[in-house]
């Protein structure tokens, strides 16, 4: 079943603070207590981490969406928060929100009419997240970095134990993935910091191993509640 982006959801988290996961191996320096503290953004398999529910999901990559759907389709649908898809997929997905893709660079702020995805689902949610109105996000599980080799955006079969993710059978052995941009995601995410920063609001990473320098650094037990 689809469904569509309700129109309160625009400020309804104005002036709080949210986390948005990454699911780099750091994920695992961080207690499930305090990714539970703040409304959190949780993306494409974030379901493989026990005990944990995002406050939302969110999945755009169609290489990613497909392996989500042909094997871990129960998973996904089990999730009762508020699923922003990828379009051309919502209709696979239980009580989806589809997301329409822009072809070209841009920090939106009304995923009611599209959405840039920057290389990364982090900065899709971004743009969700400035316009729930999210005054700080805080990055966790960025690392930012991959030991896979090849060419940026290329496709490849994956063999072997996955040490890209928090869980070692994140990508599992003869599944295709996306190898990453890392500097157009950078590049991505500096439009976002400017977004945020001209609004007086503020993106922080609180990861714990992370070669991402775009935004704050800072230690996540300074925003334990």
């Amino acid at each position: 079943m689809k469904g569509i982006i309700n129109p309160s959801m625009k400020n309804k988290h104005a002036g709080e603070t949210c986390i948005i996961i990454g699911n780099g191996p750091s994920l695992n320096d961080i207690p499930i207590e305090f990714l539970e503290s703040y409304p959190s953004f949780g993306t494409n398999k974030i379901f493989l981490l026990e005990n944990f529910e995002p406050t939302y999901y969110v999945s755009v990559n169609p290489a990613m969406i497909n392996d989500i759907l042909k094997n871990h389709a129960k998973k996904l649908n089990k999730l009762s928060c508020p699923k922003f898809i990828r379009h051309s997929y919502a209709d696979k997905v239980k009580d989806s929100i589809p997301l329409n893709s822009a072809g070209y660079w841009v920090f939106s702020k009304n995923p009611l009419n599209f959405i840039f995805e920057g290389y990364t689902v982090t900065y899709v949610c971004m743009q969700l997240a400035f316009w729930m109105g999210f005054k700080n996000v805080l990055l966790l599980g960025v690392d930012h970095y991959f030991d896979t080799q090849g060419n940026p955006n290329e496709e490849v079969i994956h063999s072997g134990i996955d040490n890209n993710h928090f869980n070692e059978h994140y990508i599992h052995e003869g599944e295709a993935w996306n190898l990453p941009d890392l500097d157009s995601s950078e590049r991505a995410y500096q439009m976002a910091r400017r977004a945020y920063n001209k609004d007086g609001r503020q993106i922080y990473n609180l990861t714990t191993k992370t070669a991402l320098g775009t935004f704050i650094k800072q230690d996540w037990h300074e925003w334990e509640l």
